[in-house]
Formats: C-alpha cells, sequence, structure tokens
C-alpha cells in the first residue's frame, strides 16, 4: 500500500532518475564495466545522501539549526511536536526521528530535506499565527510521509552526475575546437576538423539546453502534483483549516509578484488559488 502511493506521487523523479542513470551509462561505454561502474557511483551517493551525514550536509547547504533560545524552543517545538503526534497517529510508519529546524531568513517559507528535517524560516515564524504555522508544518510532513523528498534527492544526484559528464564533454570539445584552431592555420583538411568540431560543439550545447528545460518542466510538474498531496495529508490530519489561512495570508504578500509563462510552466508549487480551491472543498466535502 505504502509502497504503490509513493511510487505513484513520485513517478516522474524516478524514471527521470533512470534516464539519468541510462545518459551516464551511455557516456562511460555502455557496456558491463561501465554499468558496475555507474551503478557503483550511483548506489555511493545515494546512500550517503540518505544518511545522517548527508543530512548534517544537507542542512549546512540550507543554512538550517535547531531552535537555540527558549523564546524559539517554547514556541516553536510544542506546535511541531503537536503536529508530528498527528501525523503519526495517520501514519505510524512516519520516520520517528523528524525534527524542527530553523533558517535564518526572513523571507516566508518551510521546507522538508531527506528523511528528518524539516525547516521554517524565521520569516514564516514571525508571519503566520500558530495555527497557520500547525498547518504548514502538516503539510510539510505530508511530504514526508510520501517520500517526496527522498525522491527528490534522486533526481538531484542524477542532476549532478549529468552536469558533470556534460561539463567534462565540453572540456574535450573545447580542447578539440582549441586543437583544430591552430592546424587549421596549416592545411585544408584543419579547417575541415575545427568545423566539425564546432557544428559537434553547437549541437551538444543545444542538446543540454533543450534536454535541461525538459527535465525542467516535467520534474516541476511531479513537485506540483506533490504539493497537493501534502495538502491533501494536511486536511487528513485535520489541520486544512489552519492550512487555507496560512495560504491566503502566502497569497496576500506574494499577490503582486509578476511571474512569466515560461517561469509558471517550471514552477515547482501549484497556483495558490488552486491549492485553497481544492482544500476549501475536501474541508466543505468533510463538513457535509
Amino acid at each position: 500500500m505504502w509502497f504503490t502511493k509513493y511510487i505513484g506521487s513520485n513517478y516522474l523523479y524516478i524514471i527521470w532518475f533512470v534516464i539519468y542513470f541510462l545518459i551516464a551509462w551511455y557516456m562511460f561505454g555502455a557496456n558491463l564495466n561501465s554499468l558496475i561502474f555507474v551503478s557503483i557511483i550511483y548506489s555511493i551517493s545515494i546512500t550517503v545522501a540518505l544518511s545522517p551525514i548527508g543530512e548534517v550536509i544537507l542542512r549546512a547547504v540550507e543554512n538550517c539549526r535547531e531552535p537555540l533560545t527558549e523564546r524559539e524552543k517554547s514556541y516553536l517545538l510544542p506546535i511541531f511536536e503537536e503536529v508530528y503526534d498527528s501525523a503519526k497517529e495517520i501514519n505510524p510508519s512516519l520516520n520517528s526521528n523528524i525534527k524542527i529546524y530553523i533558517m535564518d531568513a526572513m523571507f516566508v517559507n518551510a521546507f522538508a530535506i531527506g528523511r528528518q528535517t524539516i525547516a521554517v524560516t524565521k520569516g514564516a515564524i514571525e508571519t503566520f499565527s500558530e495555527d497557520e504555522l500547525k498547518g504548514i508544518l502538516a503539510h510539510e510532513l505530508g511530504h514526508m510521509t510520501y517520500g517526496h523528498t527522498k525522491a527528490l534527492l534522486l533526481s538531484v544526484i542524477g542532476n549532478f552526475f549529468f552536469t558533470v559528464i556534460v561539463w567534462i564533454f565540453r572540456l574535450m570539445l573545447y580542447v578539440t575546437q582549441l586543437i583544430s584552431t591552430i592546424v587549421a592555420q596549416f592545411n585544408i583538411i584543419g579547417l575541415g576538423f575545427m568545423f566539425v568540431t564546432f557544428i559537434a560543439k553547437l549541437l551538444v550545447e543545444i542538446s543540454v539546453l533543450i534536454f535541461i528545460n525538459i527535465s525542467q518542466v516535467i520534474l516541476a510538474l511531479n513537485s506540483r502534483m506533490n504539493e497537493e498531496i501534502a495538502d491533501k495529508f494536511a486536511h487528513e490530519m485535520g489541520y486544512g483549516r489552519e492550512l487555507i489561512s496560512g495560504l491566503y495570508l502566502l497569497q496576500k504578500i506574494t499577490m503582486n509578484t509578476k511571474i512569466r509563462l515560461v517561469d509558471r510552466v517550471k514552477a515547482s508549487h501549484p497556483h495558490l488559488g488552486n491549492r485553497i480551491a481544492k482544500l476549501e472543498r475536501l474541508e466543505d466535502e468533510a463538513t457535509g
């Protein structure tokens, strides 16, 4: 049951990870030795990313820290523990070591990382009411429940190795082009070689650009779907109204922000109005 839910809400992340893996395998020769090599590299990377060490690194990258002051602890920890306990009642298999962290930034945001980290910004703590914050945290625990953060890590790892391979390939083409430019000064063969190298480099750059943009659109689609799944989980926990209130406030804060069409297509979150409307329908159905 859980496995079906996990695959169902993360299948695009997983498919794209497989595509990254196959590209790496192909670039390294597409044979048994390269398959073993790429498999080992990816396995080590995934293991580290999902380990406690990886979690610490991810928190350091995002500049997250534990609540330090008495005010932070007395306010934030009871809110988190209440919502966390409610989440575990619905999903007893939820990781028992999830903790709340703070990012020292004044923009309004909350996010989940890896397997054990949920973070809120100082801006979110100062902006949302206590009840609204409960709704936001319930949403993030929804991401944890459905493994969205772990699936996203697969994509990030796959993208990292794809980027490295592309960088190496670009470097090889640059060196080849440099050599061909020098040779072209002496004979017609070198000139032809320089032209072929230029075309190859151009085709690589166009292909990478197209692939990256397609990747961003597809992964954004999975991310938007996951946001709605996490919203529904917050509703099932009993924090739907609180989340709706928080989203209305977030909508008010961001309503003057102009977003280009291309950015909307690549957006990782659905339109706030759509999220609110779907949550309101769920709440109305629940109350009869």
